[in-house]
């Protein structure tokens, strides 16, 4: 693979959503154009951990409770925290 830097676990340690989102979405167009082509198995347990990152990053309850206060008109600071580690990561 190129020397592209992926999203790590570490990553949902450190950063929180926001800064996490421009990123997702960056690795998310690296993916869009490797899939172009037949992806060999090291790259596809990579984009399997990528998906695993970002079901973390995006928790959905975590998400749609955030929506929920956001509609009721209070920002509850979803997208401010960093999402840590998940039940998710690989052992």
């Amino acid at each position: 693979m190129t020397s592209f830097r992926h999203l790590t676990w570490a990553d949902l340690d450190q950063l929180t959503r926001a800064e996490l989102t421009p990123l997702v979405a960056q690795e998310s167009a690296y993916w869009e154009r490797l899939a172009e082509k037949e992806m060999d198995e090291q790259e596809a347990v990579a984009y399997l951990e990528f998906l695993q990152i970002v079901a973390a990053v995006y928790d959905a309850w975590g998400l749609a409770t955030h929506m929920s206060n956001l509609i009721n008109g209070r920002d509850d600071g979803y997208m401010n925290e960093a999402p840590g580690r998940s039940l998710l990561e690989p052992q």
